[in-house]
């Protein structure tokens, strides 16, 4: 008689290959409008650009990336066009209007450019998360500057 092993587990990677949780998610960042909150994440102070962004996450993995993410604030004066005093970014995992996991802040060049790669726990019933991009301005996290689809 023939093991049935190999059979078995053929049939459990074709079953796992295709899995996706429902808290991955792969999408473009778009920079903050004034006054729009995330859940309990408060908007940006001032209106922000982003040139180019983008947020994995994949089995507990979060990367993203933005390129040019500086004020588009006339109100700002000489610091139209720059970070400001905003010297980090953190990224929220945000399910449900909550933050459920968050990334420890990655610098931000002047030209407003930050990478992020994290280990995150997110919770296995996190429906539509949400990646949000934290400003980290005077040494304290708070409002989001760029995120996935709300």
């Amino acid at each position: 008689m023939k093991s049935e092993l190999p059979r078995i587990i053929a049939g459990i990677v074709l079953l796992t290959a295709g899995y996706c949780s429902a808290a991955d998610i792969s999408a473009d960042l778009s920079a903050c409008p004034t006054g729009s909150k995330i859940g309990e994440v408060n908007s940006c102070g001032k209106i922000w650009k982003l040139n180019a962004g983008h947020a994995k996450l994949h089995d507990g993995t979060l990367d993203a990336e933005v390129q040019g993410l500086v004020l588009n604030d006339e109100s700002t004066g000489q610091f139209n066009g720059t970070p400001d005093g905003v010297d980090a970014v953190a990224a929220a995992v945000i399910c449900g209007g909550k933050v459920v996991a968050q990334t420890e802040p990655q610098m931000l060049s002047k030209s407003g450019d930050a990478k992020i790669h994290a280990k995150v726990s997110v919770p296995s019933d996190c429906e539509s998360p949400v990646v949000a991009l934290r400003e980290r301005y005077e040494g304290k996290i708070g409002g989001w500057l760029a995120a996935t689809g709300r």
